[in-house]
C-alpha cells in the first residue's frame, strides 16, 4: 500500500503524532497500571518512522530537538489550562447547583429535561470561567 501526502498533511500528521506522543507518554508516566507506557511506545515507533521522510516533505524542523518544546509543548499547555478552566468551572457549578436545589428538584429537572442540566449550570459555570479568565487562580482558596 502507498499513501501519499502533501507536505502540509505531513506536517499536520507529525504535529498530530507529537501531541498524541506527548499525551499519552505523560499518561504513561502518571498512570502506570493502565496501558498508556506500551501504546506511548508504539506512538513513537510510528512517530519515527514518519520522520525518517521529514526530509522528503522539506520538514527537517521536526528533526530539530527543541522542535517538541518550542511548537508541540505550547499546543499541550494550552490545551491543559483550557481543560482545568473547564473542569473546575463544571464541577464547582455543579457542587453550587447542589447546594441551592434538593435531591427531588434535581431529579425533577433531570426528568423535565431528560437528564440535561447544561443551560441550567451555564450561569454557574460562567462565573467560575470569568473569575479564571479575569483572576486565573489568585483568589482561588481552600477554606477550613
Amino acid at each position: 500500500m502507498k499513501i501519499d501526502f502533501t507536505k502540509e498533511q505531513y506536517r499536520n500528521l507529525m504535529t498530530m503524532i507529537s501531541i498524541a506522543d506527548g499525551v499519552v507518554g505523560i499518561l504513561g508516566d502518571v498512570i502506570p497500571e493502565k496501558d498508556y507506557k506500551k501504546l506511548s511506545g508504539k506512538m513513537e515507533e510510528l512517530e519515527t518512522y514518519l520522520l525518517g521522510y521529514a526530509s522528503d516533505f522539506d520538514c527537517n524542523e521536526f528533526l530539530d530537538e527543541d522542535f517538541y518544546e518550542d511548537k508541540i509543548l505550547p499546543i499541550v499547555s494550552d490545551f491543559e489550562e483550557y481543560s482545568t478552566h473547564d473542569n473546575l468551572s463544571n464541577d464547582l457549578a455543579w457542587r453550587d447547583f447542589r447546594r441551592e436545589h434538593t435531591q427531588e428538584e434535581l431529579d425533577n429537572m433531570a426528568k423535565e429535561n431528560g437528564g440535561y442540566f447544561g443551560v441550567a449550570l451555564y450561569d454557574y459555570e460562567k462565573k467560575y470561567w470569568d473569575e479564571f479568565e479575569k483572576n486565573g487562580y489568585d483568589r482561588l482558596e481552600i477554606n477550613k
